[in-house]
């Protein structure tokens, strides 16, 4: 059965291609049923391979998608050809029918791309990498206008699921305190990872941005969590530029 897969609406240049899948379809068991695309949270490799081969074959993608090595960071890498090994959680190109991926649970997965449609980038995003300033390492390498971006962020995690400790809440006051809530039936701190996102890229000066109002946690059936089940899955979210648009 194939990878599920979404077309993502959002105001991209229409030369710029970008879809998020969904853990159903595919081959993967128990834990990782079924359609895992990451070959680093204990899956058997064969079955993430066949995973990302039917992904490939439906997407009708000339080349493999680049896979990141996510690794919690804030760096941020440039793709320069198609057989590149990236290590780090974000990263750009500007070849023609490259896909980038990012793969999540519950962080947030950003796909963005200039308003010529003749760059793409992703963004992998947690606390951890929202507090060391992945999306502003991002910006300042991918462009000189942030007004000119389109950013998409894609399904992750809700507020009401997502409890942090006091000392991530203090790594993160100091960019916005109203994403945050203290509920009376925990009296825990709550975070919301996409209004954080929206904050910083607005105070980046970047306007078009576009939010996916789907909490990963809440729906078992279609997307995995990590907050829900630490060993799991990990859907794709994946943009690229359309080889076959000839006024890029």
């Amino acid at each position: 059965m194939d990878v599920q897969t979404r077309k993502i609406a959002w105001a991209a240049p229409q030369n710029v291609l970008a879809y998020h899948t969904t853990r159903v379809g595919g081959i993967s068991e128990e834990q990782y049923k079924s359609s895992n695309l990451s070959l680093d949270v204990g899956d058997n490799p064969k079955s993430v391979k066949k995973n990302r081969k039917s992904l490939k074959t439906q997407l009708h993608l000339p080349y493999d998608p680049i896979f990141m090595k996510q690794i919690h960071s804030a760096t941020v890498r440039q793709v320069s050809k198609p057989t590149d090994n990236i290590v780090g959680d974000s990263c750009y190109t500007d070849i023609k029918g490259l896909p980038l991926a990012v793969l999540s649970a519950d962080c947030l997965p950003l796909l963005l791309t200039n308003s010529q449609g003749t760059k793409v980038g992703v963004i992998h995003a947690g606390w951890r990498g929202l507090s060391s300033g992945i999306i502003e390492n991002f910006i300042q390498k991918f462009t000189r206008d942030p007004k000119d971006i389109v950013v998409w962020v894609g399904p992750s995690i809700s507020p009401d699921n997502y409890i942090i400790r006091e000392d991530v809440f203090n790594k993160l006051t100091n960019i916005s305190t109203k994403c945050f809530a203290k509920t009376k039936t925990d009296g825990q701190w709550h975070l919301d990872l996409k209004c954080m996102a929206k904050v910083i890229l607005k105070n980046l000066g970047v306007k078009n941005i576009f939010l996916e109002n789907i909490c990963t946690y809440d729906n078992a059936n279609l997307y995995y969590s990590y907050r829900r089940s630490n060993h799991t899955g990990r859907i794709a979210s994946l943009i690229w530029i359309d080889p076959n648009d000839s006024e890029v």
